[in-house]
């Protein structure tokens, strides 16, 4: 399987299992284990009465014909009467179905997010938080390299390099400096350079696959999971300048060293603390000093 099959398996909470079954995927949308039933038996059999639905699956008319209401106002699926004749169910075709559930999910997302945003009230602690799922490490990430407005600094496995290259290629197309260490030659560009003499280690030897992800010298994200991503070993977040600027200057000093076994003019000395100051340097240094106006760094002057 490719890693965005075993990540998804994995967000779906199926780790390690066999195949789902079709009435188990249904479930997963909000749908009963009754409505689940009754729909993939009409997918299975075609259109059927309800009284001979209940036989089918042996269970009460009357929490059938129950169940079958509740299918039709979710759309789910439609009933034709003729005159003299018992009503006839017929399920809707499931591309129509997951396209009006994903409609209606995005809805109710769209809703909740602006709900939940007006009573949240952003605070940094400073803290270090463990982060238990694989889904939340991938999304935390996603979300960091949203917010990134200076500088990006990434250690990725390739199979996790993959999963978050839009978001990295988001974050350049904004003018954030993205540098890195590539592990595999299609990774590689000015400010990631590849490690040839780690590749073996990271793909074959390694306990798991990692990530560590430093954004504008503000946030942190160190993760450990397993090379199915399904598990995590160890995950960990924090919003505290100072660690994330450690690690930043840490993780600069080892892309810095891969660049200079092929070119030794040192040139990611760019991406360093001192050069590049991200903007939690900044916060750090204004906590020490009255100026409001620091001096631009060589990355600055590049930029522009």
């Amino acid at each position: 399987m490719t890693a965005a099959t075993d990540y998804a398996r994995a967000i779906n909470g199926r780790a390690g299992d066999g195949e789902p079954s079709a009435e188990l995927s249904l479930m997963s949308f909000g749908f009963t284990e009754m409505e689940s039933k009754l729909y993939c038996e009409l997918l299975r059999s075609g259109p059927a009465s309800g009284y001979r639905l209940a036989q089918r699956i042996a269970k009460a008319a009357a929490n059938v014909y129950q169940a079958l209401k509740t299918l039709a106002q979710k759309g789910a699926i439609t009933a034709s009467e003729g005159m003299g004749e018992a009503t006839t169910y017929s399920p809707t075709p499931p591309d129509e179905l997951l396209s009006m559930l994903r409609q209606t999910f995005e809805a109710r997302q769209i809703a909740a997010r602006a709900t939940l945003e007006n009573i949240r009230k952003p605070a940094s602690d400073e803290r270090v938080y463990s982060v238990p799922s694989v889904a939340l490490v991938f999304e935390r990430a996603r979300s960091m390299l949203a917010q990134a407005e200076n500088i990006v600094l990434i250690d990725f496995f390739p199979s996790i390099h993959d999963l978050l290259a839009p978001e990295l290629d988001a974050a350049r197309a904004r003018g954030v400096t993205v540098g890195g260490i590539a592990y595999d030659p299609r990774h590689v560009d000015p400010r990631m350079p590849l490690n040839h003499e780690s590749i073996d280690l990271v793909v074959s030897r390694w306990a798991g696959q990692g990530m560590m992800l430093v954004i504008d010298g503000r946030q942190l994200l160190l993760a450990q999971l397993s090379y199915d991503l399904t598990t995590v070993l160890n995950a960990v977040w924090t919003d505290s300048a100072f660690l994330s600027c450690i690690f930043h200057s840490g993780l600069a000093a080892d892309i810095r060293l891969v660049a200079m076994r092929s070119d030794p003019s040192d040139p990611m000395q760019i991406l360093t603390l001192q050069q590049s100051r991200p903007l939690g340097l900044d916060q750090i240094l204004r906590e020490k000093s009255d100026d409001t106006e620091l001096p631009q760094t060589p990355l600055d002057k590049a930029d522009h």
